[in-house]
């Protein structure tokens, strides 16, 4: 596993303090927000201002660490862009005293987006000498222009609150402008969001929110038209910047053919829309009827019917025009619909007119059939397109009705197709007689229709009976509820970094087959995740089922157990199951049992002592461990010389507990549990007898980490 690395504050064993050089009187402290460094004399301070006219600022410290025992500030000088000034500076001539300090806050309030420089000089006076400290400044903001590139056209730059407008373009097809947001600016610039649309247009290819632009670079994104409709498409487009919200108009009109049809009558024209029902008269088996189909172009532009057809039995066209038909805006054609029935009853089909279609109807005059259904000894009768209702049946368990049809005309009727519009629903038929099937005048077919519900709700299905449609609606109950369940897992507190296996059982058989999903959640008891807590095969969820009739739960490859990481954060490990039968009913509890695995807090544990580095007079260890309360406080280091040496600190404890805390509390240690690997460096000083460095003189180095808690065990390294 992955450990983070850690440095801890370096040790000299003879305890003399190291001697830091200074090079000038004057150390220069930055603090612009959160950050603080430190600069030289002559250094550059950066201030990226977020946006014209939104200033950046910081401040400067200057602390007297000279050794002439004092120095006088003079005077302050500020030169370059006027975009940047100066507050915060005392009554000048001022004299320091060693680190003592005054403080000066810098504002960069931007004009332009052009990168803007500055000088600051403090003149000062050390002893006999007078001289300056400079500090260079640099001011930077970002500056957006916008732009757009029309569908096959040129860029075309964009004022705020322009329009981007597309040229007239076909109904129901897509035309595609890129919009381009540019940087011209110094500094990076944020884009907060970018929204908008309408009904004919939609943004393609928007960045997560919020984006960065870098100065000099640009953000695209697409702007896609799709007309619906003749007439003027509006929309808007909005970009939400840090200091101003931007908005652009979105302008297209549609371009095309827009057809309407008529049902031409003996004494009047009748409008129909596309998916409408054509209606054709009555007509006896043998002989025919018909209509007369209208269709004309009220689009803007020349329209072409490329296909002209009808599908359906017993319907044919006629006086068809020739195709392709080309119709000019305002120009029609007519054809007309013949229905010839070959049997009694309800014929449909389908009239295709270029991308438009109708549903075709007509009656064949002759045998007449009634429908109608027995539940036990009750008979209820159904039309068709009606519905037959099934007694409600609890999942597991089926119903039947009979289905009765019934010729009481006058001629025979055949019966060609008996059929359920869909497979894998939860009825199916049963005892259809032989198709085609005639019925004589008076007589009945029967069949029986079987409901068996896998889920609990409404169920429903298309019967057919040639032409004919009927609903078929069934209501699914509850299954049995589910049995109580147990886990299988070892009891007590479990130990970090260990692999525990969990199996589930139900107390007794269940008739269904069961799926579920076993979650785990881990409750940290210090205030912190440990994404090492979860299932070996990964992740925090795994599915199980249980077959029908058995009590075990089966995992991956039909393991009986799931084993789990209990990883390195004192907490407690909670795992609750959920169920559901293969038809998606959910059994599980509204409060499900769940099973709780504690990981106590302890001692800290040491895994591994290394030897980093080594050489005349340093050596520097890589500790590594964890500690389940994510607290170490102190570090014990044993020394044990080599024979014939000695040495004046056998004995030493660092106190940890600042830097653990410090790591601990970081976001950077959330990804590892309380795992850490820390870099101890030692200096080292002194003479040797009978080696030739002071770091051979050691012969190995005992480590043992303590927290509130206890002390973890020792771990010895030889460094020979």
């Amino acid at each position: 596993m992955t450990r983070a690395v850690m440095a801890l504050f370096p040790v000299l064993l003879t305890g003399v303090p190291a001697v830091i050089a200074q090079t000038a009187p004057f150390t220069l402290l930055v603090q612009q927000g959160t950050n603080r460094f430190t600069i030289s004399d002559g250094g550059t301070i950066t201030l990226p201002a977020e946006a014209i006219g939104l200033p950046a600022s910081a401040s400067v410290t200057l602390t007297y660490v000279g050794t002439a025992g004092s120095a006088t500030i003079n005077a302050l000088e500020l030169t370059g862009h006027t975009d940047f000034s100066v507050t915060g500076l005392p009554e000048l001539p001022l004299s320091l005293m060693r680190n003592q300090s005054i403080t000066l806050s810098i504002r960069y309030l931007p004009t332009s987006g052009q990168k803007a420089s500055g000088r600051i000089a403090v003149n000062y006076t050390e002893g006999r000498t007078t001289t300056s400290v400079t500090i260079n400044l640099a001011g930077t903001a970002p500056e957006f222009v916008f732009s757009y590139v029309p569908p096959g056209g040129n860029t075309t730059p964009l004022a705020a609150g322009g329009t981007v407008t597309f040229p007239a373009t076909a109904l129901n097809t897509t035309a595609t402008a890129s919009f381009i947001i540019s940087n011209r600016g110094s500094g990076a610039g944020l884009v907060n969001n970018i929204r908008g649309g309408g009904d004919a247009f939609q943004l393609v290819g928007l960045p997560l929110p919020p984006v960065t632009v870098e100065a000099g670079k640009e953000l695209r994104f697409s702007v896609q038209f799709t007309p619906k409709q003749l007439a003027a498409s509006q929309g808007v487009l909005e970009i939400e910047l840090v200091n101003r919200l931007v908005s652009f108009r979105l302008e297209g009109t549609g371009s095309g053919a827009v057809y309407a049809y008529e049902i031409l009558l003996p004494t009047a024209a009748t409008a129909i829309a596309p998916g409408q029902v054509i209606a054709l008269p009555d007509a006896l088996v043998g002989e025919k009827s018909t209509v007369t189909v209208r269709v004309r172009n009220t689009g803007n532009a020349d329209g072409t019917i490329n296909v002209i057809s009808i599908q359906g039995a017993g319907f044919t066209l006629t006086d068809l025009p020739f195709l392709p038909l080309t119709l000019a805006p305002g120009a029609s054609a007519s054809f007309t619909i013949a229905f010839s029935p070959t049997q009694p009853g309800r014929a449909s089909g389908r009239l295709r007119v270029g991308a438009d279609s109708f549903d075709v109807t007509g009656t064949g005059l002759g045998a007449t059939l009634a429908y109608s259904y027995a539940v036990g000894t009750a008979v209820n009768s159904v039309q068709p397109g009606g519905t037959v209702v099934f007694t409600p049946v609890a999942v597991g368990r089926s119903g039947k009705v009979e289905f009765i049809v019934t010729n009481t005309g006058t001629a025979p009727a055949v019966i060609n197709s008996i059929t359920l519009g869909a497979t894998g629903i939860p009825f199916s038929l049963a005892g259809v007689p032989a198709l085609p099937a005639t019925i004589q005048p008076g007589a009945a077919l029967r069949f029986t229709i079987e409901f068996a519900p896998t889920s609990v709700g409404l169920a429903t299905a298309t019967l057919k009976i040639d032409t004919q449609s009927f609903t078929l609606s069934g209501s699914g109950g509850p299954p049995d509820p589910l049995p109580a369940y147990r886990f299988i897992a070892p009891s007590g507190p479990r130990q970090p970094m260990e692999q525990v296996a969990v199996g589930l059982a139900l107390e007794s058989p269940y008739p269904l087959t069961l799926t579920g999903t076993l979650t785990l959640t881990f409750n940290s008891d210090v205030f912190s995740p440990d994404p090492a807590v979860q299932f070996a095969t990964g992740g925090r969820t795994a599915t199980f089922t249980i077959p029908a009739n058995t009590t075990r739960a089966l995992f991956a490859g039909n393991a009986t157990e799931i084993r789990l990481q209990t990883g390195t954060v004192a907490g407690n490990i909670v795992l609750t199951p959920s169920f559901t039968t293969e038809g998606g009913i959910n059994l599980t509890p509204t409060t499900p049992p769940s099973l709780t695995l504690t990981v106590p807090q302890g001692a800290p544990r040491l895994l591994s002592v290394a030897l980093s580095s080594k050489s005349g007079n340093a050596i520097t260890l890589l500790v590594s461990g964890y500690a389940t309360s994510r607290s170490i406080t102190h570090m014990d280091f044993e020394f044990r010389a080599v024979e014939g040496e000695n040495l004046a600190t056998t004995k030493l404890t660092l106190n940890a507990e600042p830097s653990f805390l410090a790591w601990y509390q970081s976001a950077a240690s959330q990804q590892y549990g309380s795992l850490f690997t820390a870099t101890v460096p030692f200096t080292l000083q002194g003479d040797v007898r009978n080696v030739s460095s002071l770091a051979d003189a050691i012969q190995s180095v005992t480590v043992t980490l303590r927290n509130q808690l206890g002390a973890s065990s020792g771990v010895t390294i030889s460094l020979r």
